[in-house]
C-alpha cells in the first residue's frame, strides 16, 4: 500500500509517518523544503528518536519525497494511484494544497474511479472538512458529485509532541512516545481497503477535537503566552513558576466544567487526563521554546481556536472563566519580532485600541469585552498583576 502525505515537517514524520509504517505503507512525501526532501530520497527513509529515559531510535523506510511546487507532474500520479491522502502543513496551507489534490483526483475518478480517504491532520478543529472546501473550490458541478462519490474527507483529532534537531547535517524527528490519533468512523469509507492499526475509529470526533483544543493545545499556548510575558525561554521553565502552573491549571479545570455540562464527561477521567497533559507539556528533556509554542497568535486568538473558544463557551453556560480571561490578556500582550502575525497584532491594538483587536480577532464584545479590557490594561501597566491574587477578579 502506498500513502500520499503532504508535509514533511515534525508530526508529518514524527508521527503521521510512524504510524503509516507500521501499518505497512511506503510513504510519499510532498513538501516545499528542498534540504528535507533530498535526505529523504538519499537516505529511503529517515530516523526518529524518542523522548525518554532510555532513549530509542527508529528508522522509517520505504520512503521518497517529491517538491511539492517544483514537481508537480510527479506528484499528481502519485496521488492518483494512492491508498491513502493524509497533511499536516498547517491550517493556514490547506488553500494552496487543494488545487494539486482537485487536480489529480479528478483525473483518479474519472479514469478509474477508486475511492480514497483523505485526513487532514490540523490543529484546529474539522481540518479535512475544511480541506475538502477548498478542493471544492477547485471543481466544477459535475466533478463534485465525482468526489462526493469517491472521495472521503475524514475528520481528525492528532496529539503528539514532535520535535526536531539536526545530527550530522540531517534532520531527525524528536518525539514523546505517546500519541493519540482519533478518526471519525462515520466519515471513513471502508470500501478503500484500508484498515488502520493504532490509531482510534469514534463516531463522535466532537469530543475528542474539543478535548485536544480546549486541554492540551490550550495549555501549551496558556505555558507559551504566561512564559513568554514573565521573560522564561521555554514552556518547560515556565512550568516551575507556580504561579503560571496556578492559572493554566485553573483555566483547564474551568475548561473542564465545559466537558462536564456539555458531554456530562466523567470528572475522574478529565482530571487523569489534565494530570497527563501537563506531565507530558512539563517533560524535562523537552525544551519547548515560548515562541514556538506562542508562534501565530492571531490565529491562536480565533473565536473557534484553543484559547477564545473555550471561554466564549463557558460565558455562554454562565460558568467560570476568570483564569481563561488572564491567559487570553497573556496572548494579547505577546510580543515577537520574528513573528509576523505577532507585529501584527501589536499594530492593530496600537491602531484601533485593543477593544477593537478583541472585537476583530476574537469576536469578544459585549460582557466578555467589558471583562477582559481593564484586565488587559492593568496587566499590561504591571504584569504582575496577572498574578496577585482572586481579589482582583
Amino acid at each position: 500500500m502506498k500513502a500520499v502525505h503532504f508535509g514533511a515537517g515534525n508530526i508529518g514524520r514524527g508521527f503521521i509517518g510512524q504510524v503509516l509504517h507500521n501499518n505497512g505503507f511506503e510513504l510519499c512525501y510532498v513538501d516545499t523544503a528542498q534540504p528535507v526532501i533530498d535526505q529523504l530520497n538519499q537516505d529511503h527513509g529517515y530516523p526518529i528518536e524518542f523522548l525518554e529515559e532510555q532513549q530509542s531510535t527508529v528508522f522509517i523506510d520505504h520512503v521518497r519525497a517529491l517538491h511539492s511546487l517544483n514537481q508537480t507532474d510527479q506528484v499528481l500520479p502519485e496521488i492518483q494511484t494512492a491508498d491513502l491522502l493524509t497533511t499536516s502543513v498547517g491550517a493556514n496551507n490547506l488553500v494552496r494544497i487543494a488545487p494539486t489534490i482537485a487536480k489529480a483526483l479528478t483525473t483518479r475518478f474519472t479514469e478509474k474511479q477508486a475511492p480514497i480517504n483523505i485526513l487532514a491532520n490540523e490543529n484546529i478543529i474539522n481540518a479535512s472538512s475544511l480541506l475538502k472546501e477548498h478542493v471544492y473550490q477547485e471543481l466544477t458541478e459535475s466533478q463534485r458529485q465525482l468526489f462526493d462519490q469517491y472521495a472521503s474527507f475524514v475528520d481528525t483529532a492528532i496529539d503528539r509532541q514532535a520535535l526536531a534537531k539536526e545530527i550530522a547535517g540531517k534532520s531527525v524527528a524528536v518525539v514523546e512516545p505517546y500519541y493519540e490519533w482519533v478518526i471519525s468512523q462515520s466519515q471513513w469509507n471502508p470500501e478503500t481497503g484500508v484498515n488502520l492499526q493504532g490509531v482510534t475509529f469514534v463516531e463522535d470526533m466532537q469530543p475528542f477535537i474539543e478535548r485536544k483544543l480546549y486541554i492540551v493545545n490550550a495549555a501549551h499556548a496558556a505555558f507559551a503566552y504566561l512564559g513568554s510575558l514573565f521573560d522564561y525561554e521555554t514552556v518547560q521553565e515556565a512550568m516551575q513558576d507556580l504561579t503560571l502552573v496556578k492559572i493554566v491549571h485553573g483555566f483547564l479545570t474551568e475548561n473542564k466544567a465545559y466537558f462536564q455540562q456539555k458531554y456530562q464527561s466523567s470528572e475522574a477521567e478529565l482530571d487523569t487526563f489534565i494530570a497527563k497533559t501537563l506531565k507530558r507539556h512539563g517533560n524535562p528533556m523537552l525544551a519547548d521554546s515560548v515562541h514556538r509554542v506562542g508562534r501565530s497568535p492571531i490565529r491562536k486568538l480565533n473565536s473557534q481556536d484553543r484559547l477564545v473558544a473555550p471561554v466564549k463557551a463557558l460565558a455562554e453556560m454562565n460558568l467560570p472563566y476568570q483564569n481563561g480571561l488572564k491567559v487570553i490578556v497573556a496572548a494579547y500582550l505577546y510580543k515577537n519580532a520574528d513573528d509576523e502575525e505577532a507585529l501584527e497584532l501589536q499594530q492593530l491594538i496600537e491602531e484601533k485600541g485593543p477593544l477593537a483587536a478583541f472585537s476583530q480577532i476574537s469576536e469578544i464584545e459585549g460582557e466578555l469585552a467589558v471583562k477582559l479590557n481593564p484586565l488587559y490594561n492593568k496587566v499590561k501597566e504591571d504584569k504582575h498583576y496577572l498574578i496577585e491574587g482572586e481579589e482582583h477578579a
